[in-house]
């Protein structure tokens, strides 16, 4: 399942993190709003592009640090991360035909579909929120998606190119 060297695992691991770091990090309330699903956005990238590293255990774990980390739920961003993964490791062979622009345009229905669960699931528990709030990562998380995948593949080649 793992690469023999780890350096892959180092990369999954570190760039998990790294979203969890963005989406706690304190932003003015005008940004707020808008603030990219980062944990989404990384987890649909290895989920897309690498088929060797544990997605479903990494969006398990880290969704429940979410949790914890932001008092929700218990599972619920676990479920939904999980759910996203399923969703784009499923549809894998489709989106890699895909040039990066028309891949960004796919992947929106699953970003509307991880951010209607996250509202149905408050919605249940009454934690409700302004519903267009709500939708405003959609927009953010579609237009950082670009970005965000050339900045993995630059890590993931870098950090795999010893053991291939």
């Amino acid at each position: 399942m793992w690469p023999s060297g780890g350096k892959l695992r180092l990369v999954f691991l570190a760039s998990l993190a790294a979203a969890l770091i963005l989406q706690l990090m304190e932003l003015p309330d005008l940004l707020a709003a808008a603030r990219p699903l980062w944990l989404p956005l990384i987890i649909a990238y290895w989920a897309l592009t690498e088929p060797r590293v544990p997605v479903l255990l990494g969006s398990f774990c880290f969704g429940l640090f979410s949790d914890v980390l932001f008092g929700e739920v218990l599972g619920q961003q676990a479920f939904g991360l999980v759910l996203l993964a399923y969703v784009v490791s499923r549809l894998r062979p489709i989106f890699i035909l895909f040039p990066l622009w028309q891949s960004t345009l796919a992947l929106v229905p699953a970003w509307l579909g991880y951010i209607f669960l996250m509202f149905w699931i408050d919605g249940i528990s009454q934690h409700n929120g302004d519903i267009w709030l709500r939708w405003m990562p959609l927009l953010s998380t579609t237009l950082f998606w670009p970005l965000v995948y050339a900045v993995m593949e630059l890590l993931r080649t870098r950090g795999t190119q010893d053991e291939d």
